[in-house]
């Protein structure tokens, strides 16, 4: 008989499967019914846990994997819409609902030097810099990850187009 651990375990691969299916799922019991469909006992408080423990988030309505890989920013950066620069020291991030915080984990992660930090809410992110230099390195680096579509302007004056390097 498989110990508990052993059984939470293998629930936590398949929940990390059945997210990674690409089939969006809105509800925690969605999960809990493919797990049962697959064999595997789980109540929605198991799987809440579960959620939480693979660092996985809800946004706009679906569950996504939490962002622990070496490109880290890469994953997150679809959910950035919007960029607008306050000042030298400052850049805001706007997100899709609810994705603030999976975004501000990500440029933390990433430990950009150019970043001293980030305040992230609901549905944007706050971006410090040192100064205005940083801030142009900041704004030169997500030029490079941000997809292709949106135009900012920066706090001098100068209109860029976002482009995206991976797919």
């Amino acid at each position: 008989m498989p110990s508990s651990r052993e059984v939470q375990q293998q629930r936590r691969m398949a929940i990390i499967k059945i997210i990674k299916a690409g089939e969006p799922i809105a509800e925690q019991k969605e999960i809990v019914k493919k797990l049962l469909e697959m064999g595997i006992q789980a109540t929605q408080s198991s799987v809440s846990r579960d959620l939480a423990e693979l660092g996985c988030m809800r946004i706009d309505g679906q569950w996504i994997l939490g962002q622990h890989d070496i490109g880290v920013f890469e994953r997150a950066a679809k959910y950035v819409t919007e960029v607008k620069f306050a000042g030298p020291h400052l850049m805001l991030l706007v997100t899709q609902p609810g994705a603030g915080a999976l975004v501000a984990q990500a440029i933390e992660e990433s430990q950009w030097e150019e970043v001293e930090g980030t305040v992230a809410g609901l549905n944007s992110v706050l971006v410090l810099t040192s100064d205005a230099f940083f801030q142009k390195i900041l704004s030169i680096r997500l030029q490079g990850y941000l997809r292709a579509g949106g135009e900012f302007e920066d706090t001098r004056g100068i209109s860029w187009r976002t482009t995206r390097r991976f797919p």
